[in-house]
């Protein structure tokens, strides 16, 4: 609000400004034209000169006829400068409406998002369609709002620009003048931008399939699993799934959207049921029928469904900010209004979506606990959170050194769990459960929301650790459990082996794309030459000209004065411009894998002395700040590092070097980011490499 509400006052102040300046101009615009006609009226009808007519303007006083000809300058500028004030008129105006509709629509939105998202916590469907609506709307009104903060903002400024020239049209108004139309242009060009972006942002939009990591399992393979999910579904009158997925990471969960499986790429649709198997093994009977049963609530409350039908519309809208938030850097602030606009109406829904969120939980559990038991689900709540820390030592060690992984990671669960207990429940009570689609209340509040005292009991309950015979009650759910727990196993580890392939083959052509060679950056210094060459040239044809033909109007003291001062800077700039171009360009910088070499450094900066860099850029150069940590070998400047300077206190380098022909300002950053990323690829890919051979391994 405060910046649309600016650009509003400033064009209501600018209108009084701008009758008040036209006024003045225009009456010294007569002034000056009575001026004229009265010494155009006593000026002599022969010709002769009369230094009797006399014009005092800007402090000088002139006479004679000189008097009549500056007279008419100062009215026609006047008369230009009247006009101006005329135009600048028209200004305030665009600024008072611009202002006023951004203003506007800032208070509209801000009260439509605080409506909407109190009203959606009142009903799903209300927060459905109303999210919808603004989903919708939203991209049109913060492109309204932006083009009338722009047309404000322009007129504000084209209306100050004018103060620039009150003084007359002066190069330096006039090279001022040009600094403004530059801010200006830039701020036009990125609130285009952001325009173009909100209309991009329109399209429709598909969510991504939800990547799981596990296999389809067929009734006839998990007849167990079934019997239990179709017959809970049954009892509390929920949609059965339409696919169960079994596989070692992520908890349970239940989805509708379009879902694809690794490995192998088979996609599904539908209702899916995911279920982890070292949780059925680390879980009693009943816990596991209690959390299923809350799974399965989430169809009856269409829970699902919902999540499918937020999501575009999420996402839709979080385009629209991400359309505007890419150009806010270079429009000088003006699209922050329209960039914090849409945060608070996503924050009002953020909030109704977390309300809606813990209520289904809620929901959830009670359903859950209506077909087995408080006291059981609130055990399977606590117990959930027991058993997720050694799943996960068991699949991280896994994923780290996967050749040597186990065959069956599930057994390897069970006997981690067996050898060191599982985690205390207690200190899990603030976590919410992991949920790849939503959030969960933290499993404290949802245990008393069941009615269940956390006791020692119950604590000790969820936490025991698991018995002699746990891996056998996956034959309670499955047909072949051994068989189907180290295929699970095969599926773990050859995801991990195709990121960690994937991630090698980035990091190879990371390390080659630097190459092995130095690269030599040289320093543009032709343009400088030529210039200098060109401008000695010309003062050097001056100098001949006045030789040749003389000043008129001057005395020959004078022109011999003017000819000399010609005479040495023709030598002094064609000389510096030839020695420019016969030195031709000097090495700036020298890239290569190990470091970086300046030419006024006495040492190469090795990457790993690196601790941070940053680069800014202006008048073809770039400075380049190194940050080098305690440890590290200090440089120090050689004879004629000019273009270097240490920081000893604060242990940073920076290097001035000018942009090689051709390059531009982000080339330069993209080369030095390079070098730095295929350092550390071949820092990783060494270390890799290193944990790979079997001299590495722990025997």
């Amino acid at each position: 609000m405060l910046l649309p509400l600016a650009i509003l006052l400033m064009g209501l102040w600018e209108r009084e400004r701008g009758a008040e300046d036209w006024a003045a101009f225009a009456a010294e615009r007569d002034r000056l034209a009575a001026v004229v006609a009265d010494l155009e009226a006593r000026a002599p009808r022969d010709g002769r000169p009369d230094f009797r007519l006399q014009f005092r303007h800007g402090g000088q006083n002139y006479g004679g006829p000189y008097a009549v000809v500056k007279a008419r300058e100062a009215r026609d500028e006047a008369g230009t400068l009247a006009a101006v004030m005329a135009w600048r008129r028209l200004l305030p105006p665009v600024a008072i409406a611009g202002g006023a509709v951004a203003a506007g629509l800032s208070l509209l939105v801000l009260l439509a998002g605080a409506g909407l998202g109190g009203l959606g916590r009142g009903s799903r469907d209300t927060l459905v369609r109303g999210f919808s609506l603004v989903r919708r709307l939203l991209p049109a009104v913060l492109s309204v709002q932006i083009l009338a903060a722009t047309a404000g903002f322009v007129a504000v400024a084209a209306f100050e620009a004018g103060i620039l020239v009150q003084g007359g049209l002066t190069g330096g108004g006039m090279k001022l003048m040009g600094f403004a139309v530059v801010a200006v242009g830039a701020t036009v060009l990125a609130a285009g931008g952001a325009l173009l972006g909100l209309r991009r942002a329109l399209d429709a939009f598909e969510p991504d399939p939800l990547p799981i990591l596990g296999r389809r399992i067929s009734p006839a393979e998990a007849p167990g699993l079934w019997r239990l999910t179709e017959g809970l579904a049954e009892r509390m009158g929920a949609l059965k799934p339409e696919a169960l997925v079994v596989g070692l990471t992520e908890g349970f969960f239940v989805t509708a959207g379009p879902a694809v499986l690794e490995p192998g790429g088979a996609r599904l649709a539908g209702r899916i049921l995911y279920v982890p198997l070292p949780h059925l093994a680390l879980m009693r009977g009943d816990e596991t029928a209690a959390i299923i049963a809350h799974e399965l609530a989430h169809y009856a409350g269409g829970d699902t469904a919902y999540s499918q039908r937020f999501l575009p519309i999420y996402a839709g809208v979080g385009r629209s900010l991400d359309a505007v938030a890419e150009r806010e850097g270079g429009a000088l602030g003006l699209l922050g209004p329209s960039l914090r606009l849409g945060l608070f109406v996503m924050e009002r829904f953020h909030l109704a979506v977390r309300h809606w969120s813990r209520v289904r939980e809620f929901a959830a559990d009670a359903a859950g606990a209506g077909v087995t038991s408080p006291a059981a689900s609130a055990r399977a709540l606590l117990r959930y959170g027991a058993v997720g820390p050694r799943i996960a030592e068991t699949l991280e060690a896994a994923a780290g050194a996967p050749d040597a992984a186990p065959p069956d990671l599930v057994a390897a669960v069970l006997a981690r769990a067996a050898t060191d207990g599982l985690a205390d429940p207690a200190a899990h009570l603030e976590e919410g459960q992991a949920h790849p689609t939503d959030t969960h209340p933290p499993t404290r509040e949802r245990v008393a929301a069941l009615g269940q005292a956390i006791d020692g009991e119950l604590l000790a309950a969820a936490g025991a650790a698991p018995p002699p015979h746990a891996l056998g009650q996956l034959a309670a759910y499955f047909a072949d459990p051994a068989a189907l727990c180290r295929t699970a196993t095969q599926d773990f580890l050859g995801a991990v082996n195709a990121r960690e392939a994937a991630l090698r083959a980035h990091l190879e052509a990371a390390a080659a794309e630097v190459g092995t060679e130095a690269q030599v950056l040289h320093a543009n210094h032709r343009p400088r030459g030529l210039v200098l060459a060109v401008a000695g040239s010309l003062f050097a044809a001056a100098a001949l000209a006045i030789a040749l033909l003389g000043i008129p109007k001057i005395s020959a003291h004078e022109a011999r004065v003017v000819l000399a001062v010609a005479l040495v800077l023709a030598a002094l700039l064609g000389g510096a411009g030839a020695v420019i171009l016969r030195r031709g360009d000097p090495v700036s910088l020298v890239l290569s894998p190990e470091g970086l070499r300046a030419p006024g450094l006495d040492r190469t900066i090795p990457w790993d002395a690196v601790a941070d860099l940053d680069m800014t850029s202006g008048q073809g150069a770039m400075a380049t700040r190194l940050l080098l940590p305690p440890g590290a070998s200090w440089p120090e400047r050689v004879r004629g590092g000019r273009n270097v300077k240490l920081d000893p206190k604060r242990r940073i380098v920076t290097v001035t070097v000018g942009l090689p022909r051709g390059m531009k300002p982000q080339d330069f950053a993209d080369l030095i980011g390079r070098y730095r990323a295929a350092h550390q690829a071949r820092l990783i890919l060494a270390e890799a490499a290193r944990t790979r051979s079997p001299e590495a391994r722990p025997v």
